[in-house]
């Protein structure tokens, strides 16, 4: 499963997406909508459910028409820069970004691990780190700062530099901007404040 609200830059209520090997067609999709039905009959509003038997039958709702744009713009940038090649720079990003934590901040006063395998085949586009104390404050003064960042309880600050519009100098500054926060005591400004999305 994926989603396209974030590096198809759909945005929030952009399609998700979903693979299904066609050995698992005939089984019951778990959560069902009428965009799944059997397209001839889709508009016979039978009172019964019967799924598309096919990666169509997993469907639940129309797709919104403002997030499939945005979405099918960003797929055109995507296939002229070929996904190897998306993939290829992904990693060398996330190396990098943990390549810097690890000798800059991983020691007093900083003390930010690396939770990401450092395997590039167990590697995906994102990188956790990890601090025991005040992470969700210090990603609180990396927003101030105009840095996005989320979080995850009870300690853990992702960060994701796409391939497509991040550059190594935004890497640089997020590293940057991580020592001036602890080093300035930023994090040690607030107490955390809650929210429903981090």
């Amino acid at each position: 499963m994926w989603c396209g609200y974030k590096y198809l830059c759909g945005g929030p209520g952009a399609p998700a997406f979903i693979y299904l090997n066609q050995k698992h067609f005939e089984r019951e999709p778990g959560l069902a909508g009428w965009f799944g039905y059997v397209k001839e009959r889709q508009f016979e509003l039978n009172l019964d459910f019967e799924h598309a038997r096919s990666a169509g039958g997993w469907q639940v709702s129309s797709p919104g028409i403002f997030g499939a744009a945005a979405m099918a713009g960003a797929l055109e940038v995507v296939d002229e820069a070929g996904i190897e090649r998306i993939r290829e720079k992904s990693l060398r990003m996330t190396a990098y970004l943990m390549y810097l934590i690890d000798e800059l901040l991983c020691e007093e006063p900083y003390q930010f691990g690396v939770l990401t395998p450092s395997e590039s085949r167990r590697r995906g586009g994102h990188v956790a780190l990890t601090r025991d104390e005040h992470a969700l404050t210090v990603k609180e003064a990396l927003e101030r700062r105009g840095v996005v960042a989320d979080f995850r309880p009870p300690n853990v600050i992702r960060f994701a530099p796409s391939p497509l519009y991040n550059s190594y100098h935004d890497i640089w500054e997020v590293v940057r901007h991580l020592r001036e926060v602890v080093d300035a005591l930023e994090h040690e400004d607030d107490s955390p404040t809650p929210k429903p999305i981090t």
